[in-house]
C-alpha cells in the first residue's frame, strides 16, 4: 500500500538510458515503520509498528518486533491495548494480526502471554492456542464461589 506507491513513483525515476523499464520488488524490508489506521471518523483505531516489515502484497505484511498498539476508536484516543511479539503476520484488509511465536498483550485489567495468536479486530478479539499465562490487574469478586 504505502510501500507500493512509493516504488510505483520510484520506477520512472530508474528507467535505464535505453528507456526498457526497471524490474522493481518488494523483497526488502522497510526499516522501523509505523502504520495507523482510522475509523470512519477520523478517531485512531490502530498503530502498527515493527523495527522491519516486509511487504508481501496489498493484504499482508510480515513484521519483525510486532508493537501494536489498539485504541478504543473513539474521541478519547485511549489506549486498550498493547500487543508484543518478535514476529507477526498483518492481514490487512481483515483487519487481523496474528503470529505463531510469543505474544505479550497489556492492557488496564490484565497481562496475557502465550504462543499461536490471533488478534482479530473488527471482533476486538484474541485467541492464544499455546502457554497461555494470564494476570489479573483488576480485582475479581466472587470468582470461586
Amino acid at each position: 500500500m504505502f510501500l507500493a506507491l512509493g516504488l510505483a513513483s520510484a520506477a520512472g525515476l530508474l528507467r535505464g538510458a535505453d528507456e526498457r523499464p526497471t524490474t522493481l520488488t518488494t523483497d526488502a524490508p522497510v526499516i522501523n515503520f509505523r502504520v495507523p489506521t482510522f475509523t470512519k471518523e477520523g478517531n485512531r483505531s490502530w498503530l502498527l509498528c515493527g523495527s522491519e516489515g516486509l511487504y508481501i502484497n496489498q493484504d499482508q505484511l510480515d513484521i519483525i518486533n510486532l508493537n501494536l498498539t489498539v485504541f478504543t476508536g473513539d474521541a478519547s484516543n485511549r489506549v486498550e491495548s498493547v500487543f508484543l511479539s518478535p514476529s507477526a503476520t498483518a492481514l490487512l484488509n481483515a483487519g487481523q494480526v496474528r503470529g505463531p511465536g510469543r505474544l505479550r498483550l497489556i492492557n488496564d485489567d490484565f497481562e496475557a502471554t502465550g504462543q499461536d495468536w490471533v488478534y482479530d479486530h473488527r471482533q476486538k478479539k484474541v485467541s492464544i492456542r499455546k502457554d497461555v499465562r494470564v494476570v489479573f490487574h483488576a480485582q475479581l469478586q466472587s470468582i470461586l464461589r
